[in-house]
């Protein structure tokens, strides 16, 4: 059996690499002239249908041999031929390189038995089968199995890439001068649910830039993923690009988990497809370059230019403009913040809760951060960086940014229910400046004698009643108005009052803190108020203050609904 003569094909194929005197065809083009081989016409169509590509490595005259082929009406068929009267182990190697492949998944057929270990000298993993073989008994290997392409989209993905090499290669750019001028415009998918295929697909078929290798093959790798998708937390998305040249599909997936002390990254796996155009790098930039832990081997570093700035992140492919990219947005708050602003675009300032250099808890979404007066004296207050933990400098940049900004989103509940509120600083009894110090936060300092000591001298326990706490944090969203551009909207994010056991136990604070935003946002015509109680449906509850990332990204899409 012909198959027995196959046994080096040990790998999932993607590329099969034809010669062609005396193989594709029977004779020598430039001697004797060619005979066609119908079966291996049938051959490249079955392959491509199977979305395995074709490509030609044939000492030949290009323009002559282009125009058999072209007779034959296969010639659409084949992706970066290369046909000149060169050797061949190289170019292949060039070849692989151009098209983003690893010669461990490429076939070469020839019949000179010195291109073929010429091509394994160069390209030592590639598989290589005598071109005189019955080459049709190939299709029937599991290896050349493919997948179900009929409409050739894998065809036209590196039709678009040959086009691009051509261009480039004619225009002399540099790769960087290459992708500014290619209009490269990204679109993240969050609807992970009705896209699982692709996600198991990106995750088991992707190595070469697959960063965490984390497969998702059998149904209880699959539950996990699945599982994982559904912790508070867990941003996931898909990444689906197009360029001038064409569209290259949905090429990548991330899932990653954000909490107030860092990130974690579980999955980050993208399609060859879109080697150094920088996709990979540009969604780590995204996620706001995250510590990961790289499983070789990669194709490419996560970090390979200096900075990628030739990428344009839209929310409709086909409109004009990106409003969601144009935009600038304001977001202050607590955790909450941290997985909605992932939906918001790319142009936004995060005033989100996280830890400072000892890791210990800074809070934005206190009242302190908005109403206090912004004069020198807290350049230098040690209460304010050692205790509270933000600087003057936040605070004029928080100023800046409401001023600037084109849509703001305050997230300010936990302003209200801390009974760890103090004020310090000033010439008078008592401070002059407002401050909450989270009790995690207030834990950490108690620990160290002298720190506990200076926090006793400086610093003045504030027990007031809730109305008045209530009144403070709309004194907070007051500053906000008094700042912003009179057009640009002011998002109140509420606070579930429904919803877990947290919910039941204070709620008499949660529907006060509601009741206080709704009474704002209806005297403000700008001020809109976010009930979560109503948006969010009870599935999208994770506990009282959580959410799932299907209940973010609603957040999210209600916020941009107004853009």
């Amino acid at each position: 059996m012909e198959t027995r003569l196959f046994e080096n094909i040990n790998a999932p194929v993607k590329l099969v690499i034809w010669d062609l005197d005396e193989t594709f065809w029977k004779g020598t083009l430039s001697e004797e002239g060619m005979k066609p081989v119908q079966a291996h016409i049938d051959m490249v169509r079955t392959l491509v249908g199977r979305g395995i590509m074709c490509s030609i490595c044939s000492k030949n005259d290009f323009s002559e041999a282009k125009s058999v082929l072209e007779s034959l009406g296969i010639w659409d068929l084949f992706v970066f031929p290369h046909i000149q009267w060169s050797p061949k182990g190289q170019a292949i190697t060039s070849m692989l390189k151009n098209m983003g492949l690893r010669d461990e998944n490429v076939l070469f057929l020839d019949d000179n038995h010195l291109n073929l270990e010429e091509a394994v000298f160069f390209n030592k993993k590639i598989m290589v089968v005598d071109g005189t073989l019955d080459l049709p008994a190939l299709l029937n290997l599991p290896e050349l199995a493919g997948k179900e392409d009929s409409q050739h989209s894998r065809l036209s993905q590196y039709k678009v890439k040959e086009s691009k090499q051509s261009e480039q290669t004619d225009a002399g750019l540099s790769n960087t001068e290459f992708l500014r001028q290619s209009g490269i415009r990204v679109k993240i998918i969050t609807d992970i649910d009705n896209n699982m295929d692709r996600v198991l697909e990106i995750l088991n078929r992707t190595n070469q830039l697959n960063y965490t290798k984390v497969r998702a093959n059998s149904e209880s790798e699959i539950s996990d993923l699945k599982q994982l998708l559904g912790v508070s937390g867990v941003h996931a998305g898909l990444v689906h690009v197009m360029d001038r040249y064409g569209d290259y599909g949905v090429v990548g997936f991330f899932c990653v988990r954000t909490k107030f002390s860092g990130t974690t990254v579980h999955h980050m796996a993208f399609s060859c497809r879109t080697l150094n155009m920088g996709i990979e790098q540009w969604i780590w930039e995204y996620l706001k370059k995250p510590e990961i832990d790289v499983v070789k081997p990669v194709a490419n570093p996560i970090k390979s230019f200096d900075e990628v700035d030739w990428i344009t992140e839209v929310s409709d492919f086909e409109a004009n403009e990106n409003q969601l990219a144009e935009n600038r947005l304001c977001l202050v708050g607590g955790c909450d913040l941290l997985q909605v602003s992932f939906y918001c675009g790319t142009n936004r300032d995060e005033f989100v809760n996280k830890p400072d250099e000892n890791g210990n808890l800074v809070r934005y979404d206190d009242v302190g951060f908005f109403i206090n007066p912004r004069d020198m004296q807290l350049k230098h207050s040690r209460p304010l960086k050692n205790f509270i933990g933000h600087t003057l400098d936040d605070l004029l940049a928080l100023d800046s940014s409401l001023s600037q900004s084109d849509l703001i989103l305050l997230s300010m509940y936990f302003s209200v229910p801390s009974d760890h509120l103090y004020t310090f600083g000033g010439q008078g009894f008592g401070g002059k400046y407002w401050g909450t110090v989270p009790p995690r936060r207030f834990k950490a300092l108690m620990k160290d004698p002298n720190t506990a000591g200076q926090f006793a001298r400086e610093m003045f326990h504030r027990r007031i009643p809730f109305e008045d706490r209530l009144q403070l944090t709309r004194q907070s969203f007051e500053h906000a108005v008094s700042l912003k551009r009179k057009e640009v909207p002011l998002f109140i994010l509420g606070v579930a009052s429904k919803h877990g056991k947290q919910a039941e136990r204070t709620i008499e604070m949660r529907t006060g803190f509601n009741k206080m935003c709704r009474e704002f946002c209806l005297g403000e015509d700008t001020a809109i108020f976010v009930d979560i109680d109503e948006l969010l449906n009870t599935e999208e509850f994770v506990n009282s203050d959580h959410y799932t990332r299907t209940g973010y990204f609603k957040i999210a899409e209600f916020v941009n609904s107004f853009n």
